[in-house]
């Protein structure tokens, strides 16, 4: 029972970890993106932009219900 909740403890642990770099990865991305659609959009960008045929990019954006919590036990359970 002891080593299957350490089990439990580290795979939180490791769920945790992981949630966190997603969160970081978006918003490293969200930051790349707004800094490119800043420079399409402002002189002398806009001009090489338009010429390029550059077009700004969407943030990456999560749905309300893709933020809910995730419960463990009903993805093992299905």
């Amino acid at each position: 029972d002891l080593k299957a909740n350490t089990n439990f403890i580290n795979l939180q642990s490791t769920w945790t970890e992981s949630e966190e770099q997603i969160a970081a990865a978006r918003r490293t991305y969200n930051s790349a993106v707004t800094d490119y659609n800043n420079a399409i959009m402002m002189f002398p960008g806009s001009m090489f932009a338009g010429m390029l045929n550059f077009q700004p990019v969407a943030v990456l954006a999560t749905a309300e219900e893709e933020r809910k919590n995730i419960s463990a036990k009903d993805l093992f359970n299905s």
